[in-house]
């Protein structure tokens, strides 16, 4: 057999089964399955690449009744229907079996065990040593000397003699032990009574059904003598449909059946279209850059290159951008494409070259495309340069398509958009300020040429497609103004006093020293307060305190158990002081003090469009949107944001937006005229789900109930409002039903949400951002509960979103307009915060109001709460 050339023949439908329960929940951010596909491709490559065969062909059942159907009416009848997950991908499998171009092999009528038996004795014919890739037993009849069955999922290989060590007889009798056993799976039925052990027993001594018949006097058991006698024509029928037919009318061309290179081309756009990044970066290699256009400009080239952007409708522009130290980053020189493959580098160190790239930036008439427009936009505008026209961020309009994907860099983009791998990317990507600096000129361009080619191709790509998921108007219209508005709020960033937070950083210090003393003086002894396993030890072993809750590694020392054994000791309470303490100095005061810019005093934090999936704007390095408020240690925090002199520090919170826009969308009546009456909406729920008068309503209640009202926005169940509110599950399911006897347009509104995000997959805000929500059709219930919640949360918190941007782009201009020194410093999701001049503080207060108030129309009114102050805890 190894003097053959080797075909292997591929079991598909037992491959394509084995990958969809084997990987499970995997699917594109927009929803489609693709568990099986990923996994049929992965044992695919695996076979090809660890076998190396010489031919290759994967063979299909067809649709429909097969002639087995015919012959039984009841074959295979108990078998459940392929699960509509699975059904989806068996096109795509297909495609892929071709983009590998090989064989598909599928027979109208015909199961693919009948094809692999026709096929496998063909090609023994013809001289190949054939290997049948399949997991299932039925495959053993057609093994011989140079046919053998390989389980790629066991890696084992089976010949005659595993044959006949697994029933004690050859391969030609598989067939008849089969006809007396029968096949559960297939619905074979067998002789009833007969199983594996007798049926071995009877082929092993008598060969054959028909021998077997022709001398039943032989059998000395009654019982199953009788059965035999009864069920002779079912033994013979089981037999015919357990037996792999190797006569259907094929032809084998063994050149047909040869591997062959993929079709990268294709398999690499069914690898995007699938969101398999992996796969297509191990597919792409350096790529054949023999045909791109790619030049530095110097000398007369700035003249050719003037012509040559002067014709182009559109062009791709990266800034090759160099950081420099804490004070800010250097402009190196620009890329510029103005076509697929064709790139211009212009260095700065030309003294024309600013005026040519001024020229481009300044041009209205063409389309410009950036990666990350707003960081761009920082480093342009200290150049004095600002982009016009019409602008397009390749970042914000993949985010805008995929909104549940993490990456949105150039390479990622360039990966799933273009199927394309950057070449230089990783080389520069990790060089350091004076590498940058040192950088030789042909280098620099073939870098940043790249980039700008690749940023001009993403933009092509992308703009229909924004077109066709109907996001043009908020990209254009809503993220592209705003990211001008954050490119401002960072550099203007938000003064601190320095000396308040270097003050609390000792305080907290010497508290968290006295902490430790107080720990260890109630522990009665020293250890690491840090260490979950020895604090355990102290709290559950030296001290006896029960344990509340176990998890993998041990009991749980977490915040919850601490807080409950509190109650009856004093040490879990000192260790939750020297957390707070710590967790303060070290994660917020500390960090802060390192991050105030040395130039300007100010901590300039970057404000991320393209972070989460509901819209929301998020803040990081630092994050300030996570200071806390609560605690007069935090409070304290926030007292070291200051305004400047000359100017107060002004606070603009929406109330309650979420509430009055799942009012708008729910229609709910009750809800609705809550808003438009301005009553107490927390109030209200309380009466309703206590069963009192307004008059009886403690704060306490009027809290629980503040926590439904937002809970039910986030889908909160019996059992999150229970641990909420620390109370029993019944009664917080008592509380969510008397919410929806309440608000009942607010159920229906759940329900026909959930419904149609089940159907087409998808949510969408107030001004059509969409969010795919896959996990909502998953199998399992726990992923189908958290698919539900999101579906409920995102068009409310999502619409929320988007009209506080809206109103910061409103603002924005309106202070542009009056031309104010007055600015804005940063968004907490539904807060700005303002730093205002003494002079301006009544034209801003109305300003602010009115642009937040009236930004989008309704069912009910906006309301906005102004307040003032010296620091942010005061306007907090």
């Amino acid at each position: 057999m190894q003097d053959r050339p080797t075909l292997y023949i591929i079991d598909g439908n037992s491959y394509i089964y084995r990958a969809f329960y084997a990987i499970k929940s995997l699917s594109t951010s927009k929803g489609f399955p693709t568990n099986a596909v990923y996994g049929f491709i992965s044992m695919l490559m695996k076979v090809v690449r660890e076998r190396r065969p010489d031919y290759i062909a994967v063979a299909f059942d067809s649709k429909g009744p097969t002639i087995r159907h015919i012959e039984y009416e009841a074959y295979k009848a108990q078998r459940p229907k392929m699960p509509d997950a699975l059904s989806l991908q068996i096109p795509y499998i297909h495609r892929i079996v071709e983009a590998f171009r090989m064989p598909k092999l599928i027979i109208d009528g015909c199961e693919a065990d009948d094809i692999i038996g026709t096929i496998a004795k063909k090609a023994e014919a013809e001289g190949l040593a054939v290997i049948i890739v399949s997991g299932d037993k039925d495959m053993f009849q057609l093994i011989n000397e140079h046919i053998t069955v390989y389980d790629s999922l066991k890696e084992r290989s089976y010949t005659i003699a595993s044959v006949k060590e697994r029933f004690g007889v050859g391969p030609e009798l598989v067939a008849e032990i089969m006809g007396l056993m029968g096949d559960s799976i297939d619905n074979i039925p067998g002789v009833p009574g007969i199983g594996e052990k007798t049926a071995i027993s009877l082929i092993s001594e008598f060969g054959t059904i028909e021998y077997i018949l022709s001398n039943i006097d032989r059998i000395n058991k009654p019982k199953l003598k009788e059965a035999l006698k009864e069920h002779s024509e079912l033994a013979r029928l089981s037999r015919q449909l357990a037996t792999i037919r190797t006569d259907l009318p094929m032809e084998f061309e063994p050149d047909d059946f040869r591997l062959k290179e993929p079709d990268r081309t294709l398999l690499l756009s069914l690898y995007s279209e699938l969101e398999f990044n992996t796969l297509t970066q191990s597919l792409l290699e350096r790529g054949d850059t023999s045909s791109r256009r790619y030049r530095i400009i110097t000398g007369e080239g700035f003249d050719e290159l003037k012509k040559r952007i002067a014709i182009a409708e559109r062009v791709g522009i990266f800034p090759l951008i160099c950081p420099r130290d804490e004070t800010g980053e250097d402009l190196l020189g620009i890329g510029i494409s103005p076509d697929k493959d064709e790139a211009y580098y212009i260095p700065l160190d030309d003294r024309r070259a600013a005026g040519l790239i001024r020229d481009i930036f300044e041009d209205d008439s063409k389309e410009k495309f950036f990666h990350d427009l707003k960081k761009v936009a920082v480093v342009l505008k200290r150049y004095g340069l600002e982009p016009k026209g019409r602008l397009f961020d390749i970042m914000i309009a993949s985010y805008l398509l995929n909104p549940n994907k993490k990456g949105h860099g150039l390479d990622e983009i360039a990966l799933e958009r273009l199927n394309s791998k950057l070449t230089t990317y990783k080389d520069l990507s990790v060089l350091g300020t004076e590498q940058m600096k040192d950088l030789p000129a042909e280098r620099a361009a073939s870098f940043t040429c790249e980039m700008a080619d690749r940023i001009y191709q993403a933009g092509i790509a992308l703009d229909p497609q924004l077109k066709e998921s109907s996001l043009e108007e908020l990209f254009r219209d809503l993220e592209i103004p705003l990211l001008f508005v954050l490119a401002e709020m960072e550099e203007t960033g938000f003064k601190v006093d320095k000396r308040c937070l270097e003050g609390l950083s000792a305080e907290l210090e010497t508290m968290i020293s006295d902490s430790v003393d107080r720990v260890y003086k109630l522990a009665g002894v020293p250890f690491n307060i840090n260490s979950p396993k020895q604090l355990a030890e102290i709290l559950f072993e030296r001290l006896g305190l029960k344990p509340v809750k176990k998890t993998k590694t041990g009991y749980s020392t977490d915040e919850g158990v601490l807080t409950q054994l509190a109650l009856i000791h004093e040490l879990p309470g000192e260790i939750l002081s020297y957390r707070q303490y710590t967790k303060l100095k070290s994660t917020f005061v500390d960090p802060l003090i390192r991050m105030i810019h040395p130039g300007t005093g100010r901590i300039h934090t970057s404000l991320n469009q393209t972070a989460t999936a509901t819209g929301r704007l998020s803040s990081s390095e630092p994050n300030l949107q996570n200071i806390p408020a609560r605690g007069e240690m935090a409070k304290r925090v926030r007292r070291a944001f200051v305004a400047d002199e000359g100017y107060s520090l002004l606070g603009a919170d929406y109330s309650q937006i979420e509430l009055r826009v799942l009012a708008h969308l729910s229609g709910d009546e009750r809800l609705t005229d809550a808003f438009m009456n301005d009553k107490d909406i927390h109030l209200l729920t309380a009466v309703e789900i206590f069963g009192l008068p307004p008059e009886l309503i403690t704060p306490e209640m009027r809290r629980r109930a503040k926590t439904v009202n937002f809970g039910i926005i986030y889908g909160m169940s019996p059992y999150g409002l229970s641990a909420d509110l620390g109370i029993s599950q019944k009664d917080a399911k008592i509380y969510i039903e008397s919410y929806f006897s309440h608000y009942p347009g607010v159920k229906v509104f759940i329900n026909r949400i959930i419904k149609e995000t089940r159907e087409i997959g998808y949510v969408t805000t107030i001004l059509n951002r969409r969010r795919y929500i896959p996990e909502i059709n998953a199998g399992d219930i726990v992923t189908r509960e958290l698919g539900e919640r999101f579906a409920v949360n995102t068009p409310i918190q999502g619409s929320a979103s988007d009209i506080i941007k809206l109103a910061m782009i409103n603002i924005y201009r309106k202070f542009m307009d009056e031309k104010l020194v007055s600015r804005m410093l940063l968004q907490i999701h539904d807060e700005l915060i303002f730093e205002v001049s003494h002079k301006e503080m009544h034209l801003v207060k109305d300003i602010v109001k009115e642009g937040m108030e009236s930004v989008v129309r309704l069912n009910v009114p906006l309301k906005v709460d102004l307040r003032t102050g010296g620091n942010w805890e005061e306007v907090g």
